[in-house]
């Protein structure tokens, strides 16, 4: 079960745990916030992040236990939603975990550089982007539409 709501406190610490961030003390609500969260029996197994940092631009976290909740339903939602009022998407991912380097990757993430201490000040990062136009969760002929300025 996947509910788009903003992240209760099982889900925080599941985020903060599988990532090794800190995503206490945080209001996840809209405007500036886009969560989906997978529970199976109750417990989190998944939660995916947006945050909107910008008019133009959305930063992407993930941690995911079960890779079958991710089907191209959810990333249709959670790109659209992202893609309605940004026009890019960024996702980081730490040198040493291969595991989310491949997942970025076959998101659709192109690799665009490195960034020092860019993880929460504490670890390097490798940084990922995605245009509208090269998203392939999305209709093609809403990929070029231009999106209103918040």
């Amino acid at each position: 079960m996947i509910s788009f709501e903003p992240l209760q406190e099982d889900a925080i610490a599941f985020l903060s745990d599988r990532t090794g961030g800190n995503y206490w003390g945080f209001n996840y609500g809209a405007p500036h916030w886009v969560c989906a969260t997978s529970r199976n029996e109750g417990r989190v197994d998944a939660v995916l992040l947006g945050e909107f940092t910008s008019w133009f631009e959305v930063h992407m976290t993930t941690a995911v236990d079960n890779p079958r909740i991710v089907t191209r339903r959810l990333l249709h939602a959670l790109f659209t939603t992202f893609f309605s009022k940004a026009v890019r998407v960024t996702a980081m991912s730490r040198q040493d975990n291969p595991r989310s380097i491949h997942g970025i990757l076959r998101l659709g993430f192109k690799y665009e550089g490195f960034c020092r201490l860019g993880i929460e000040g504490k670890w390097d990062a490798l940084v990922y982007g995605m245009l509208r136009d090269e998203c392939p969760w999305i209709r093609k002929e809403t990929r070029n539409e231009i999106p209103k300025a918040a």
